[in-house]
């Protein structure tokens, strides 16, 4: 069989019965799909025929506020054109099965939400002959998967330029690791704006884990001792918000020894005291879009692209110049 598999064994696994591996139900799933062979008749009442009407969201994560928007955007738009939202987890493990799961349900369009799928995954996800989009993708996107995301090197520029209007000439951009596709488009459109409306300032460099986003003693070493006014990019609010840790333990004050650039605009930083300012990504409409190219794949049409929505400046107090910096 193309499965690789005995007859029986693949007639077990397509009516849900015996034990087999994550990879072994994809192939065999991925096999049929290829054949058009339909498992049943029918599946929980339903005609296997019948358009699910099911988009699939997968995502690393289900906590945070950027997770919470895309959520909110996918489900709003989804019931707009008609469809159902399914939300899955990759989870973080070798043998993770989410293919397998996400083939099960059989849904009219997989959105890949800020995650990394192996070849072989992306292999097997192909095999089901449905629309896949990427939002957000963690590296640069090759082949013919569309992609959506925001201006994430403008947004980085415009952080830039709005933190040297401020006079000041000292910078520290806080970048994650690994360095995403996105995480690096940002820094350098900064680097850029310094280059530009800076010249000569210095640019230091702090690294801490997307997601675990913990207080290190690397955290510290920029901040002690300051001697002129510190402009700080952070790649993500949650970074952002790290930094106001490190300056209220050390004593400092926002924005009048260190000012602050978060990257999001999530909820949360527009409450911070002082509240940050931000570059903002539309994040529910960038959600909400993915949602519409999948259904225009799915009805035949042509979604070949890469799409950018585009980010804002979101000015608040963690920036404004002081009497401590003369702008210009």
């Amino acid at each position: 069989m193309a499965a690789g598999v005995s007859v029986s064994s693949a007639s077990r696994v397509m009516s849900g019965r015996g034990e087999f591996g994550a990879g072994t139900r994809a192939r065999v799933i991925a096999a049929a799909e290829q054949l058009g062979y339909e498992r049943s008749a029918t599946t929980r009442g339903r005609p296997r025929n019948l358009d699910t009407r099911l988009v699939e969201l997968v995502l690393g994560t289900f906590s945070g506020s950027w997770t919470d928007a895309v959520v909110r955007g996918a489900r709003e738009a989804a019931f707009r054109v008609g469809y159902d939202l399914a939300l899955t987890l990759e989870r973080d493990e070798p043998e993770d099965d989410w293919p397998a799961r996400v083939a099960t349900r059989r849904p009219s369009g997989i959105i890949l939400g800020v995650i990394t799928p192996t070849t072989r995954q992306l292999d097997q996800l192909r095999g089901l002959r449905i629309p896949i989009v990427l939002l957000d993708p963690r590296s640069d996107v090759g082949g013919d998967l569309p992609s959506i995301g925001t201006t994430d090197w403008r947004g980085g520029y415009d952080a830039g330029v709005h933190l040297a209007s401020t006079g000041i000439r000292r910078f520290l951009i806080v970048t994650g690791a690994p360095q995403f596709r996105f995480g690096r488009a940002r820094e350098t459109g900064f680097r850029q704006a310094i280059a530009e409306y800076q010249q000569g300032a210095v640019i230091d460099r702090v690294t801490t884990d997307w997601e675990l986003l913990q207080v290190t003693s690397e955290f510290f070493k920029p901040f002690v001792e300051i001697d002129e006014r510190l402009g700080v990019f952070a790649l993500s609010d949650d970074m952002a918000f790290i930094v106001y840790r490190v300056v209220d333990a050390l004593g400092l004050s926002i924005p009048d020894d260190v000012s602050i650039v978060g990257f999001d605009d999530v909820e949360r930083a527009a409450r911070m005291e002082p509240p940050l300012t931000s570059i903002r990504q539309p994040v529910t409409a960038i959600a909400a879009r993915a949602v519409e190219m999948v259904h225009a794949a799915h009805s035949g049409e042509e979604v070949h692209e890469r799409i950018e929505l585009p980010s804002q400046l979101v000015v608040r107090e963690s920036s404004r110049a002081t009497n401590l910096t003369n702008p210009g």
